[in-house]
């Protein structure tokens, strides 16, 4: 009889090395698109949380203007005039450039004079639509998330109440 030569079984052959690192890639690109869409989503959140945050003190700013037309004892809507205006977190009076980019400084705040250009624009837009005792106040604030276009709209009524 002839010697036989024992088959060794250690370690893969080829075709198990090309099944193993398949199945490998299928699971890490499904992990990793994973972890771009949670990415993306987090991203979205966190710019509709701040859009929220600056048409909340759109709205505050405004309510601030008409208290002072009532401590000032001036005519109702003789500070919040109708129109569409612009404020910033320190305003005084409204402004008229209602279509530019909010600017965030140095401390976090966001204003239209100093600082980085951000993706958000805001927009106030006051009208009348009582028999002079109500102000319709609509804040817009928008920007572009991934080449989508998005908008946030909050809507309050400021009353005379003298």
């Amino acid at each position: 009889m002839l010697p036989t030569r024992k088959k060794l079984k250690n370690g893969f052959s080829i075709v198990e090395a090309i099944v193993a690192i398949f199945i490998l890639s299928i699971a890490l690109s499904a992990t990793m698109r994973t972890l771009v869409q949670n990415s993306n989503d987090a991203n979205l959140v966190n710019n509709s949380f701040i859009a929220s945050g600056l048409a909340q003190e759109g709205m505050e700013v405004v309510r601030n203007l008409r208290d002072n037309e009532w401590s000032l004892n001036a005519a109702w809507g003789s500070i919040v005039l109708d129109g569409t205006w612009s404020v910033q977190w320190d305003s005084m009076s409204l402004e008229t450039n209602s279509n530019v980019f909010l600017k965030k400084d140095n401390n976090g705040f966001y204003n239209y004079s100093s600082g980085t250009d951000t993706l958000f624009k805001r927009r106030i837009v006051i009208s009348s639509p009582g028999p002079g005792i109500e102000k319709k106040i609509v804040t817009t604030v928008s920007w572009i998330e991934r080449g989508n276009p998005k908008i946030l709209v909050v809507e309050e009524h400021l009353y005379n109440w003298r």
